[in-house]
């Protein structure tokens, strides 16, 4: 790739991803709340990975200008300026704030996933014995990410030592490092995406409800394919425009698939009306719970057996789906698309 992204436009794409990351963000939340009646752990995931996203692009912001001259300065159109220059250590800092970031965002997307598999799928012995081995991998390749990015320069006590970092030396063993390191991020990610196809091929589903179950669940390739490309460009061409934006494209985009999955309410006609009915009732009762809708909601609920229903959970969906609508499903031969999207 050539290096003709600019700055600006860098920076334009990579804030325009992450606020359409934060659009999806608090879609999820809305549909998760108005679905389950709560948050869940894996939207506390969610929210600390989208919290990470907007510091890394903040941080990106930052650098973006030390890297278009350390640019500049490896092609010769600009004079190096002595290693004891504050620039090279400001350019370090900003460079380990960078990388530990898209560490700290991309395996947070990953325990998104696992927690929103063990909500799903906790009822299989089987599948729990194969998530916490997940989950243990998952959580090793993170510090094995983590430790190497402080010893990237050598010892930790070289971590913001440019002479020792730019060395022919520890270049190569960077761009070993980068190698790695794309293993683990795509070997983990292909762990995670592959996990709970052997669960859903398992359910009691129509065979289009098991496709599109798995398209969503393996949206991840998306963050596999750009992690690929990203490393190429790194190792091959090297050009700063070239790392800047697949490195921004990668982490916004596994962000947003984060947030795609609760959507797939929204994929039918009976999916959106319940969704709507259901954020309907919500709005009646915030109404109901005002000084003056109190006389209201007494009438109403007075001489009703049990109080507020709960909101099954998307495990509860999956479970009940033939017990809830068994009536319908013997009149229609098949069991209805609507349960699925609760």
């Amino acid at each position: 790739m050539n290096n003709t992204v600019s700055v600006e436009g860098l920076n334009a794409l990579l804030w325009t991803l992450t606020a359409v990351a934060i659009i999806l963000s608090l879609g999820r939340f809305i549909i998760r709340y108005a679905t389950a009646g709560r948050f869940h752990l894996d939207d506390a995931s969610h929210l600390l990975s989208l919290l990470l996203l907007i510091g890394l692009a903040a941080a990106y912001t930052s650098g973006f200008p030390y890297s278009v001259r350390i640019a500049r300065i490896n092609r010769k159109e600009e004079k190096a300026p002595p290693l004891t220059d504050p620039f090279y250590h400001k350019y370090l800092q900003l460079r380990l704030v960078v990388t530990l970031l898209v560490f700290m965002v991309l395996w947070s997307v990953k325990a998104t996933f696992l927690i929103f598999y063990r909500l799903l799928f906790d009822v299989s012995r089987t599948f729990i014995r194969m998530w916490w081995a997940a989950v243990a991998l998952v959580f090793a390749t993170f510090w094995v990410c983590i430790g190497s990015t402080l010893t990237l320069c050598g010892s930790a006590s070289d971590l913001y030592n440019f002479k020792k970092c730019a060395s022919p030396e520890r270049l190569h063993a960077i761009r070993a490092t980068y190698k790695y390191w794309c293993a683990l991020n795509v070997g983990t990610d292909l762990v995670v995406l592959i996990l709970p196809l052997f669960m859903i091929y398992g359910l009691q589903l129509r065979t289009s409800q098991k496709v599109v179950l798995t398209g969503i669940f393996s949206l991840g390739l998306l963050v596999v394919i750009v992690d690929i490309l990203r490393t190429y460009e790194s190792l091959v061409s090297g050009t700063f425009s070239g790392v800047a934006l697949w490195s921004s494209l990668e982490v916004t985009i596994a962000v947003i698939v984060a947030s795609l999955p609760l959507y797939r309410v929204l994929i039918t006609r009976k999916g959106r009306r319940s969704l709507m009915s259901r954020l309907s009732m919500e709005r009646y009762k915030s109404m109901d719970d005002s000084p003056g809708g109190t006389e209201r909601k007494f009438r109403d609920t007075k001489g009703s057996p049990g109080g507020r229903g709960t909101v099954s959970t998307f495990r509860n969906d999956l479970e009940t789906q033939d017990s809830a609508f068994s009536e319908d499903a013997r009149r229609t031969d098949h069991v209805p698309l609507e349960h699925l999207q609760r």
